[in-house]
């Protein structure tokens, strides 16, 4: 349709993809109950409590270790062990609390225990208590230089309390220290994407693919490098790869929609789009953009479909209805496009399409006096196209206003300079015999 281009909206595409954590930050430690010297006056129970509790660590019984080791601090309350222990076994439990208590009690008790520091820094790392944790982690490593996950862990705890140099540092020793750990490259991976280092964590993401095979969100990392360097075919693999192992993240899904967009891939960002549809039809935004894809695709129906159901879930976004007024243009239902780009205009006094649109769907309904004045502001702005003045003269010509016609049709002329030939063989032979009219 001359003059008019149908716009998709850049912010129904906006999303953020952030990878996800891709691992539980608390692990197993060897330290168990220690050979203890209960009082024989205190009780004679403690060694078969303590070997009891040993049993239940090992099989994973948390609440039978709890309640053993509850029994032998009755007796011996200044057991370091036996504390340690018990914060092991209630972190199983998931008693986040309890497990902080009984490590602390610990350190109070033996300070420099290196699995302690380790253990309760870690936990701190899960309830968003960076500052404390990387206090004990820093203790840990300390303590033991050589430990990989203790300088991994603090890494973490470093970036959480927004230090990446630092953090970086302590990844790096870390993957010194063990160069085939796969959480250590990606983690790092993470950081470089964070500080737009893209060639770097595409690097970090490559090797933690390798180390750690099972790991979809290396897939993830690499897509996202590969995306920041511009490099966004090769990126689209990746995502496909990641997806197919996390086929319900629909951010990524969306994220992925936006590339093939961007690629002129209309079809393969609809299957996506479809797929987040399918899983999430509520989700805000996405039954627009449908609508938007089937445009590109020019199937206009289904484009009206998802526009209406757009508005209806969203009145008040002016965007949807100007779209949709572009979709009923194409499908030529002139009085419906017209309610709604005047609509859109209300919600949105500025915006230039859908003020364009008004005059169109005027023009189409050859309601002729209503749409010149539109036209003529149109052609006030800066670089008004050159079709504005074929409609404009068209206009004019249908109301016998002939030297408006003719200076219009000459306008075009002047402008179009053959893209739009069809026009142009028209507005030369009405020119023509407008000028014979003129001078009788």
């Amino acid at each position: 349709m001359l003059g008019e281009k149908h716009r998709v909206s850049c912010a129904r595409w906006m999303c953020s993809v952030v990878i996800a954590a891709a691992v539980s930050l608390i692990v197993p430690l060897p330290v168990r109950a220690q050979a203890a010297r209960p009082s024989p006056s205190k009780s004679a129970d403690v060694p078969t409590l303590l070997k009891t509790a040993s049993d239940a660590l090992d099989r994973k019984d948390f609440a039978a270790a709890v309640k053993a080791l509850t029994a032998v601090l009755e007796v011996e309350p200044e057991m370091s062990a036996a504390w340690f222990n018990l914060g092991y076994a209630y972190t199983g439990l998931k008693h986040v609390e309890e497990a902080e208590k009984a490590y602390r009690k610990t350190l109070a008790l033996q300070p420099g225990l290196f699995e302690a520091h380790l253990n309760l820094g870690i936990l701190l790392m899960e309830t968003k208590r960076a500052a404390d944790a990387a206090s004990h982690l820093e203790q840990a490593c300390a303590l033991r230089p050589g430990h990989v996950l203790a300088h991994l862990y603090y890494a973490r705890a470093l970036l959480a309390e927004d230090k990446p140099e630092d953090a970086r540092k302590q990844f790096e020793e870390a993957l010194r220290l063990d160069p085939s750990l796969g959480m250590g490259h990606f983690d790092l991976g993470q950081l470089l994407l964070r500080q737009k280092d893209f060639a770097g964590a595409l690097t970090a993401f490559t090797h933690a693919a390798e180390h750690e095979p099972s790991l979809p969100q290396a897939s993830l990392g690499r897509a996202l490098a590969l995306n920041g360097l511009n490099r966004s075919s090769e990126a689209a693999e990746w995502f496909e790869k990641y997806l197919e192992a996390e086929p319900q993240d629909l951010e990524t899904r969306l994220h992925l929609v936006r590339i093939y967009l961007d690629a002129g891939q209309n079809e393969k960002a609809l299957e996506h789009l479809k797929l987040v549809y399918q899983a999430n039809p509520k989700q805000p935004g996405v039954a627009a953009a449908l609508g938007d894809i089937y445009a590109r695709l020019k199937k206009y129906p289904d484009s009206e479909k998802y526009y209406r159901e757009a508005v209806t879930a969203a009145p008040q976004e002016a965007d949807v209805r100007r779209a949709l007024g572009q979709t009923l243009m194409r499908l030529e239902k002139y009085p419906e496009a017209e309610t709604e780009f005047r609509t859109c205009l209300k919600l949105d006094p500025q915006n230039l399409d859908a003020f364009r649109g008004v005059a169109m769907s005027l023009y189409y309904q050859k309601q002729y006096p209503e749409a010149i004045p539109l036209f003529e502001r149109q052609a006030q702005l800066p670089n008004p196209p050159a079709a504005l003045f074929f409609f404009l003269a068209t206009s004019y010509d249908h109301l016998h206003v002939l030297r408006k016609a003719l200076e219009n049709y000459e306008h075009f002329l002047q402008l179009s300079q053959d893209r739009h030939p069809d026009q142009e063989w028209q507005a030369r032979q009405r020119a023509k015999l407008l000028q014979r009219q003129l001078r009788k």
